[in-house]
């Protein structure tokens, strides 16, 4: 998860600019029919803020934030909107910090992970195919 929040109580200055960024991005979802259904983790996250204000964004569990600003990404958001360049910003210091605080430990090993790659299908339809005989190989 993110940080809990400094305090209980948000201050009332927090709660107002939660609420303000609750309402932009609650006419941002209103332009597009369905949005909140299609992107069900801005909506959370508008009902939160209305509640909660900006302490909101520290409640919001870490594997969430990626999402989150993903889907606000996602919508045309006016440069000059400030509640929701606010929170945009808050998002992206939210999962930058999520990211140095990322320990993979000292069992991680670049050289272990596994190599995806995308291929054709009649590649792959070749390779399922094949009666190949699978070897291991040293790692280095």
């Amino acid at each position: 998860m993110s940080n809990p929040p400094a305090s209980s109580t948000p201050t009332p200055a927090d709660r107002v600019r939660g609420r303000l960024m609750a309402q932009s991005l609650g006419q941002l979802l209103d332009r597009a029919r369905g949005a909140r259904e299609v992107l069900p983790h801005l909506a959370a996250l508008e009902r939160s803020l209305l509640e909660k204000g900006v302490a909101a964004l520290d409640l919001v569990p870490a594997h969430w934030l990626s999402k989150i600003g993903s889907q606000l990404a996602s919508l045309p958001v006016a440069e000059n909107d400030a509640p929701l360049q606010d929170l945009m910003q808050r998002l992206v210091g939210a999962v930058q910090q999520q990211r140095q605080e990322w320990n993979p430990g000292s069992d991680f090993s670049p050289e272990r992970t596994v190599v995806i790659r995308e291929i054709s299908h009649s590649a792959f339809d070749a390779a399922a195919s094949e009666q190949a005989e699978t070897v291991r190989l040293e790692l280095r």
